[in-house]
């Protein structure tokens, strides 16, 4: 029997980042539901070790440079540490069974950038929870904040990674970093 999984998805606005150690609150610009989130908790089926979709991951960047192509924005270049910072986040959120940019430990988005020494002026994250690329792709863009994450003109890195971890649970990151 064939699950049908909703889609969920949830966005970090693009916000300025400060080089202080110390991490500020956020202002609350957006909704609650973007900051400050709690984790939701998923019950997976038929669960396995994660796989790494590599396809699916550069179909999920070049559809994000085609939707900034079309409205005549400069493609973003793919990065290895934001690819990597990307898997690493789908490949937690699936071991552990929960959606959201925050774990259910409390350590947020800005937490892991801290962590991962990324400090720069800007920086943004969409996930998704969804069975296919096109899907999910299309969900962000029908998002305004995930479309706004995606057509930001003073992004130029992004880093993207796809992780199933059973029948048609498959986990998409898109991390986006500016100058």
């Amino acid at each position: 029997m064939k699950q049908i999984t909703a889609f969920m998805a949830a966005t970090l606005t693009l916000l300025p980042l400060s080089s202080a150690p110390a991490l500020q609150p956020l202002p609350r610009l957006v909704s609650s539901s973007h900051h400050g989130e709690a984790a939701i908790t998923l019950a997976l089926y038929n669960p396995h070790y994660p796989e790494n979709e590599a396809d699916a991951a550069n179909a999920l960047a070049a559809d994000v440079n085609a939707e900034r192509a079309k409205r005549g924005i400069p493609a973003l270049q793919r990065d290895d540490t934001l690819d990597r910072f990307a898997y690493a986040k789908a490949v937690e959120m699936a071991a552990r069974g929960y959606f959201g940019h925050t774990d259910p430990n409390g350590v947020s988005f800005y937490d892991r950038l801290a962590a991962w020494h990324m400090a720069g002026t800007y920086a943004g994250e969409n996930i998704a929870f969804d069975y296919d690329e096109p899907r999910a792709h299309a969900a962000f863009m029908n998002s305004p904040p995930h479309a706004q994450n995606v057509l930001d003109a003073n992004e130029h890195k992004l880093g993207v990674a796809v992780v199933t971890v059973g029948n048609d649970e498959t986990f998409y990151v898109e991390d986006f970093s500016g100058k």
